[in-house]
């Protein structure tokens, strides 16, 4: 048991026939073709990892990079007859969406764009409060139960993601609608609703139950790493439940809250399809205008200039946000 250890661990071996196989196994190891072969393995190697990372960069350049260039290029461009985009630069797209004041319905309004671009950033700040509130004590529990049932709670929070988006959407139609289910509730206990669907709250409540996934479950990884012994310490210290939440438990989960509140924030800002079906004419997204003005007025200069603001926008958001919380530590996690 001792000899086979030992040989099994690179040590000289001690009887003579492991000798004997020591010296014929490291020869045949140091012999010349055996070598060339595992050199030609290792330069296969480096060879099939400068092409996997040579592949990664092409789908990003054809996929990512040159799609966004095209469209900032196309951004800079003109409108002609029938939709037609003639190559010739020009300002005009930016100045229409920035400098431009618009005058709707007998109230003078600054700028439309501005106007629907602050409201899906509006949208999105609500949302990403309110998946934060509802998703907040579900992350905690799943991260810090030892529960059999953890894995089935956690299939259940993602669930939601076997359904498809459109068909979530239309069931709240049918909850918040004049005649829906929340309607018939409120009749029920002498409360008259005519609905409330096509209003923000709509509008909020779709993507809230689309995107609280997104906020449960960075919450949930965050806080499962959180080392017990430290919540512990801080009880042996005097602190009651509470404050050993507050002073350890909260600050530790603070990159799951960050994380999870980023990936709401910029889903939620971006979202088509809950103000298309739950929203009113007054609840236009960023997304739903760049979608009019691509496939209804055919101007794809003025559209590709709304992505592009809106990009920087998202840009500099995301930029202020990461130098207060530091993305590199959230995505660590």
């Amino acid at each position: 048991m001792s000899e086979r250890y030992s040989t099994e661990a690179g040590e000289p071996p001690r009887t003579g026939i492991e000798r004997v196989r020591f010296r014929l196994w490291t020869a045949v190891l140091r012999a010349t073709p055996v070598l060339r072969v595992i050199q030609a393995f290792k330069r296969r190697e480096r060879l099939l990892t400068v092409t996997q990372a040579g592949l990664g960069i092409v789908w990003m350049v054809a996929f990512l990079l040159a799609p966004l260039l095209y469209i900032l290029a196309l951004s800079f461009w003109q409108r002609g007859a029938g939709g037609v985009v003639v190559q010739e630069f020009t300002l005009a797209n930016y100045e229409a969406l920035l400098l431009e004041s618009v005058n709707l319905l007998g109230w003078q309004i600054k700028n439309v764009y501005l106007l629907i671009l602050w409201q899906s950033l509006k949208f999105g700040f609500l949302t990403t409060i309110v998946t934060l509130v509802l998703g907040y004590v579900p992350g905690y529990f799943l991260g810090r139960t030892e529960s059999r049932y953890r894995s089935l709670l956690l299939l259940l929070v993602v669930l939601p993601f076997w359904v498809p988006l459109i068909i979530r959407y239309y069931a709240w139609i049918l909850v918040l609608g004049n005649q829906g289910m929340l309607t018939t509730i409120l009749g029920w206990i002498g409360l008259a609703s005519d609905g409330f669907l096509y209003t923000d709250l709509a509008v909020i409540t779709g993507l809230v139950q689309v995107l609280l996934p997104f906020m449960i479950l960075p919450i949930f990884n965050s806080v499962s790493k959180i080392d017990d012994e430290y919540v512990e310490s801080a009880k042996t210290m005097g602190a009651t439940p509470l404050r050993a939440f507050y002073e350890v438990t909260l600050p530790l989960s603070l990159p799951g809250i960050s994380a999870g509140s980023i990936l709401v924030f910029i889903l939620a800002v971006g979202s088509f399809m809950a103000p298309a079906l739950l929203g009113g004419p007054s609840d236009l997204m960023v997304a739903n205008l760049i979608s009019r003005t691509f496939g209804e007025s055919f101007d794809w200069p003025l559209a590709s200039a709304m992505a592009m603001v809106y990009l920087v926008v998202l840009f500099v958001l995301i930029t202020v946000f990461n130098r207060f919380v530091g993305l590199e530590e959230v995505f660590d996690q």
